[in-house]
């Protein structure tokens, strides 16, 4: 089940006031924020911090992420197309059959991330060390 406060603070650009709010609730409980299947496309969140989100199935097309912390988050089957995620941090993400065709990576950090059977078709991946990508 998707966490409601967490979809409301980033539906309306909070991404302060989210990011705030994910601090104090890591210190609760390890687990991730729930955004399963949910429509965050084309939403600025620039320096929003997701890790150990799950996002699988996400519709994120179009999103600004720049600057995004996804590190060990899950984005199996997401949909990333157009998405910009320069220099977004994806340490171990699980990114296993996700759209990022036409995706801005440029400068994105890949390492250790699942990548078997993601799509990055005309995905910008200038300045990324795809050396220690799984299964790309």
């Amino acid at each position: 089940m998707a966490n409601q406060e967490a979809l409301n603070l980033l539906r309306s650009g909070q991404v302060d006031a989210y990011n705030k709010w994910i601090k104090l609730r890591r210190k609760e409980t390890e687990k991730g924020v729930n955004l399963n299947d949910q429509d965050l496309s084309g939403l600025k969140l620039h320096f929003v911090d997701l890790r150990d989100a799950r996002l699988n199935g996400a519709n994120l097309q179009g999103a600004e992420l720049e600057g995004a912390d996804l590190r060990k988050a899950r984005l199996r089957g997401a949909d990333l197309e157009g998405a910009n995620l320069h220099n977004a941090r994806l340490r171990g993400a699980d990114l296993r059959n996700a759209n990022l065709s036409r995706a801005n990576l440029e400068q994105a950090k890949l390492k250790k991330a699942k990548c078997k059977g993601a799509i990055f078709e005309g995905a910008n991946l200038q300045g990324v060390n795809l050396k220690d990508v799984k299964a790309l």
